[in-house]
C-alpha cells in the first residue's frame, strides 16, 4: 500500500535533499500533485534528475507534507501545522492547507482561559504568518476574531503590541467592549453604595 511506501527507499525512483535525504516515488506524486505533476512530467531538470534539492522548508515540514500525499491524512503540532500550510499552499494542495488550518483552530479552541494566558505559542505571530501564505484568507479571519474575542489575555501580552494594521479591527471587535466594561464598572460602584448605605441603616 502507499502507507507502506512512505519514506521508504523501496522502489524509490526519486530522492529529496531537504536537509536529509527523503526517498519518495514519482507516480505517488504525479498522482497526488499537480505542481509535482508539472514538475516531474515537463521540461524541467526535476523530470531528468534522481536527486532533487528543496529549498525555504525544514525537513520535518517536507516530511509531514509527503506525509499526506501518500496517506492522505496529516496531524502536526499546531506550530508544525502553519509550517505545512506554507508548503502546502507553495505545491497548491488545497486539501492539506484545509486540514492545517482546522488543526490550528481546533487547538486553540480547546484550550481552556489559564492555559491560553500562559501558553508559550504566539497567536499573534500565527495571525501575522497567515497573512503571509496567499491562500490563508479564512484562518487569518478566524485568528483575527479569536484574538478579539479573547482580548483580556491577548492584551496583557507583549506581542499584542506587534498588531499594526490590525489593531483597530480587533479593537473594533473586542470583548468584552469598553462599553460593558464601563457598563459594568458603574454597575458595580452601584452595588458598593447600596450595600453600605443598607449597612449605616441597620
Amino acid at each position: 500500500t502507499l502507507v507502506n511506501l512512505f519514506n521508504s527507499p523501496l522502489y524509490s525512483d526519486v530522492i529529496f535533499m531537504v536537509q536529509s535525504v527523503l526517498p519518495a516515488h514519482r507516480a505517488v506524486l504525479v498522482a497526488r500533485c499537480d505542481v509535482m505533476a508539472a514538475m516531474f512530467s515537463g521540461k524541467y531538470a526535476e523530470a531528468r534528475s534522481r536527486v532533487v534539492p528543496i529549498h525555504g522548508v525544514s525537513s520535518d515540514t517536507f516530511l509531514s507534507f509527503l506525509e499526506y500525499l501518500y496517506t492522505d491524512s496529516c496531524c502536526p503540532s499546531v506550530l508544525q501545522a502553519m509550517a505545512v500550510l506554507v508548503c502546502a499552499e507553495m505545491y497548491q494542495v488545497k486539501r492539506l492547507q484545509h486540514l492545517c488550518e482546522v488543526c490550528v483552530c481546533a487547538y486553540l479552541q480547546s484550550m481552556p482561559s489559564r492555559e491560553l494566558a500562559s501558553t508559550g505559542i504566539s497567536v499573534v505571530r500565527l495571525l501575522r504568518r497567515a497573512k503571509q501564505c496567499h491562500n490563508a484568507e479564512q484562518l487569518y479571519v478566524w485568528l483575527l476574531h479569536f484574538i478579539a474575542n479573547n482580548y483580556l489575555i491577548f492584551s496583557h501580552k507583549p506581542d499584542f503590541l506587534e498588531l499594526s494594521e490590525e489593531r483597530e479591527q480587533v479593537e473594533r471587535l473586542r470583548w468584552p467592549s469598553r462599553g460593558y466594561l464601563q457598563e459594568l464598572s458603574e454597575y458595580q460602584q452601584r452595588r458598593r453604595k447600596l450595600r453600605k448605605s443598607r449597612c449605616i441603616v441597620m
